[in-house]
Order: structure tokens, then C-alpha cells, then sequence
């Protein structure tokens, strides 16, 4: 029997974190699921890709929360059945490095974060003691934010009232407008923003309380997942199949069934068809209207206002490998972030084309945060160069398919890379000789391997409208049809699997109890 044939609890479009968090819920609460991914991996942006002997990770470069106790770990071992393994960065997760050859590195505990930022900034310390204490305050409301989207009608609208004007003074404002009122030194302002990465920021748009949450996220230390982000799929594809479910690739869905308003499985490019009540899409909300809604189900007020939200930032990537003793040569296992400027705005390569000088750059070397990572007599090891840019730049070629594009396209890839090589050898010149290889994203690239809107990697706009929301729940008004991933949470792969736990607990609530 085939797995459009059998019977199936529910049905899971995208493998991505989101996707793969909540086929693992539901399977160790006793369903069975079926995965659909249309790439011919599972993992989304948990996926690796290989060159020359050489391994990369895609989309993971350092996770908090997950130390022995902490609560994303809780939700993962549960998921995985403690499988999934974790190593520490070490006391330093990120150095961010500034014009004039200044850098603050950010240690852990958050104790330690606070001296270290009183020692740098010492006519501050009011500020900092200020900037800290709204971070809790809108991380709390955002648990308030994030479990009134989760509960059902009655229980939502009481904890709504209930929390509101918290959520309503750290989630309904901006990050530059709550910043510029808590920090008048601009210095330590730019310290405290410039880590906007983690989720794709922009002070002038963003929400505060996700800047607060990421920013929190990582005050107690950052970890790496032993065996490199490919371990994610590794350990949670044997739970969905130990539970009778399964997961496809190369399954591409065209289309939601409907009938009589109500969803009854999913249509596929090959023309086959799977029969399920329930399914739950980890493509994105957009792609979900956009895509898989039938066009005449695309006109509700729910459809439009999530039509309405723009994509996420979305990168190029420069992905290197290299030979040799790295470490002695200024690479470590803490991310870098490197800033051009003081004047810390959103840091988006606006025009790859003209602007010469890259804004901002986030360099991280894989292999020193891997225990599991075998450099071998050669010394191999890789280091990944991303750089937020706007999708605009790469508009002239949405239509191109991979493997098929135009003559442009790669000569302006070809130059991206020559820039980003050129930035890299500035900051890292003792380690430029070792490089014996190099590999170039770009968002096309991002669509066509994940899917995403415009090649973003974060989902929707962060801003506070998105935040403050009604229509990014788990269980959509279309009956049957249920949202998982980083729009119905937040950025990150924590954020993916948050929101893809949420909407199997909207499918079956007794997954709340393995959450606390």
C-alpha cells in the first residue's frame, strides 16, 4: 500500500523545522503522520549540502535554551526521545567587531553579559540595568503573546484581555523607538542592535519583543547540535516512522482538496492524491494562501491580511572551505559580526550591484562548534559568510529555474562572491590562503531549495503588526487546515519548532502537557 492510500491522522506539507516538530508531537501522542517535502532532503533549513568534500549546514549556526534543564531543550528531548545532543560555544557565543578595531564580546550568563557591558560602558550602567529589565518584561508578555495564540476561542480572548497592555507596549513597538527611549549613548545602542541577524531585523520596523526574546534567547549561552543541523532530520524522521507515519520527498503539493468548505487532503504535482482531514502546512503562511488555497477560498479577511505581510530579509551566503590550523589563525567558535558603521540601521546590502562596501557581515566557522566535526590529516573545515540583502537586486531573474539560469544572473553571483571573499580576507587575512574552496547563495537559491517567499529565511515581516496579529494561529478558519513553523511563533529554528509544536497541540491538546 501506498502512501496515498493509506489512512493517515494527518498530513504535514514541508519538512522544515516547523513540519518535522510537529510530526514528531503527534506521532509520540499516538498518530500517524505523512510528511510531504518537496526537495529531495528533509530538514529545510536543517539541511547540509556537500561540495568537494566538504560539508556545510544551510540554516543553523548556534541555538539557545537547549542546556540540560533549559526549556527548548525540554520540548526537544521529548520530540526526539533525547536523541539529540548539544555542545556549548564555550563563555564567548558572539563577537561583534566595529569600525576603529573595536569588539564586545557576549559571554555568558547574563550576570557576566551585564558586568562585561557596565566594564565597556561605565558611565551606563542606569541604561543597561534599564535595557535589561524591559527584555524581561517583553519576553514575559510575549509568553502571554504566544500562548493567547494557541488556545482556543474563549481561553484567548480572557488571557487577551488579560495581558494586553503588556503585550501591547513591548510587542506594538518598534525596537529603535523602545531602544532610543531605554539608551541615549549610541555606542551601547549599537552594541545591543547590532545582533539583529538572529531574526532579520530592522530597528525602524521590528518589534521590540522580538528583538527582546532573541536577544534573551542566547543570555545564557549558546550550544551547536553535535553531528551538525543534519541531526535534526537524523533523529526526528525515526520517531514519525516508529509511529507508523512516514515522510516523502519529492512529494510536491500543488493544491489543498476542499469539499464542502472543508480541507480533505492534498493534491500533488504528479497528478496523485492524499485523503487526510487534517493537514497542517510548514510552508510559510503566504505560500499556504498563495499557493495551496484554492483561488476562491483566497478572498476571506483571514487570507487577505496574511497576503498583506511582506517577506522576511532574505541573504547571500558565502560558503567556504578550508585547509589548515584555522584556529590559530583568528578563527574560534564564536560568530562574528562585523559592522561598518556605528549608525546601525537594518545592515541589508540594499544594491550588491554598486554598493561596494557590505554594511554588515556574519562569519561563522562550523567545524570549531562541532565536537563531532573529524578535520582529518588535512585539517578541513568550513566557515560560512552571510550578508542580508534585498530581494529586489534579484528580481530580473524570479523566473530562471536552477541549474537554468541566464548568463547574468551568474556573472552577478560570480561578483557577490568576489565581494564577500574580499570583505572576508579583510577581517580574516591570516586565513584567506587556506581557503581551497568556495560555494555561492543567493535567494534564488533559497526559493528554489526551500520555497520561500522573495528567498526569505526568517518567514514573515517582524513588525508589530505581524506580532499583534490575529491570523497567524495554528488552527486557521478553514476547518481541517492548520499552520505550523516561524510564522505562527518566531524566527530561528527554536521558533520553527515552537510553532510546529503549537499547531500539534491545536490538532491534539494533550501535546501541552510535554511542553512545561
Amino acid at each position: 500500500m501506498n502512501a496515498s492510500e493509506r489512512t493517515w491522522d494527518a498530513v504535514i506539507i514541508g519538512s522544515g523545522m516547523g513540519g518535522l516538530a510537529c510530526a514528531a508531537a503527534l506521532s509520540r501522542t499516538g498518530h500517524r503522520v505523512l510528511v510531504l517535502e518537496q526537495h529531495g532532503v528533509a530538514g529545510g533549513q536543517t539541511q547540509v549540502f556537500e561540495r568537494n568534500g566538504f560539508t556545510w549546514d544551510v540554516g543553523v549556526h548556534y541555538l539557545g535554551e537547549v542546556a540540560p534543564g533549559g526549556p527548548a531543550r525540554h520540548i526537544l528531548d521529548w520530540l526526539s526521545e533525547g536523541t539529540i545532543e548539544f555542545a556549548s560555544m564555550g563563555a564567548v557565543y558572539d563577537t561583534v567587531h566595529f569600525p576603529g578595531g573595536v569588539e564586545f564580546r557576549f559571554s555568558r550568563p547574563e550576570a557576566a553579559l551585564r558586568l562585561d557591558l557596565v566594564e565597556a560602558f561605565p558611565n551606563c550602567t542606569p541604561q543597561i540595568d534599564a535595557f535589561f529589565e524591559a527584555m524581561h518584561a517583553a519576553v514575559h508578555a510575549g509568553r502571554a503573546l504566544y500562548l493567547r495564540r494557541a488556545m482556543p476561542g474563549l481561553l484567548r480572548r480572557l488571557l487577551g484581555r488579560w495581558h494586553e497592555a503588556e503585550i501591547d507596549r513591548w510587542w506594538g513597538c518598534t525596537t529603535g523607538d523602545v531602544l532610543g527611549g531605554l539608551v541615549s549613548d549610541p555606542r551601547l545602542r549599537a552594541v545591543l542592535l547590532t545582533r539583529m541577524g538572529t531574526y532579520g531585523g530592522d530597528p525602524g520596523t521590528s518589534s521590540f519583543g522580538m528583538h527582546a526574546m532573541l536577544f534573551n534567547h542566547y543570555v545564557n549561552g549558546a550550544f551547536y547540535p553535535v553531528g551538525g543541523s543534519r541531526v535534526f532530520a537524523e533523529k526526528l524522521v525515526p520517531v514519525v516512522e516508529r509511529a507508523g507515519g512516514e515522510v516523502r520527498v519529492r512529494a510536491h503539493v500543488r493544491e489543498l482538496l476542499i469539499e464542502d468548505g472543508l480541507v480533505a487532503g492534498v493534491l500533488l504535482e504528479d497528478g496523485g492524491m492524499v485523503r487526510c482531514p487534517k493537514v497542517v502546512s510548514d510552508t510559510g503562511a503566504h505560500n499556504t494562501v498563495a499557493r495551496l488555497l484554492p483561488p476562491t477560498m483566497r478572498d476571506s479577511a483571514w487570507a487577505r491580511e496574511i497576503l498583506s505581510f511582506e517577506p522576511a530579509t532574505c541573504h547571500v551566503a558565502l560558503y567556504l572551505g578550508l585547509q589548515g590550523d584555522i584556529r590559530t589563525n583568528g578563527a574560534d567558535s564564536s560568530n562574528h559580526w562585523f559592522q561598518e558603521s556605528w549608525e546601525i540601521d537594518s545592515g541589508v546590502w540594499h544594491d550588491p550591484g554598486a554598493q561596494s562596501l557590505i554594511p554588515s557581515v556574519f562569519v561563522s566557522f562550523a567545524t570549531l562548534k562541532n565536537p563531532g566535526h573529524d578535520p582529518g590529516p588535512d585539517q578541513r573545515h568550513t566557515a560560512e559568510v552571510l550578508v542580508f540583502t534585498d530581494w529586489t537586486a534579484f528580481r530580473p531573474w524570479q523566473d530562471s529555474t536552477l541549474g537554468e539560469r541566464p548568463e547574468g544572473y551568474r556573472a552577478f553571483k560570480e561578483a557577490i562572491g568576489r565581494q564577500l571573499l574580499a570583505q572576508f580576507t579583510r577581517h580574516f587575512p591570516a586565513l584567506a590562503p587556506m581557503i581551497v574552496c568556495h560555494e555561492i547563495s543567493t535567494p534564488l537559491t533559497m526559493v528554489s531549495y526551500i520555497g520561500s517567499e522573495h528567498g526569505a529565511v526568517y518567514g514573515l515581516e517582524h513588525s508589530a503588526r505581524r506580532f499583534l496579529s490575529d491570523s497567524l494561529r495554528p488552527r486557521t478558519p478553514v476547518p481541517g487546515l492548520y499552520l505550523a513553523g516561524q510564522d505562527v511563533f518566531s524566527a530561528g529554528v527554536m521558533g520553527a519548532m515552537t510553532g510546529g509544536v503549537f499547531a500539534a497541540a491545536a490538532i491534539d491538546p494533550r501535546v501541552f502537557s510535554h511542553l512545561e
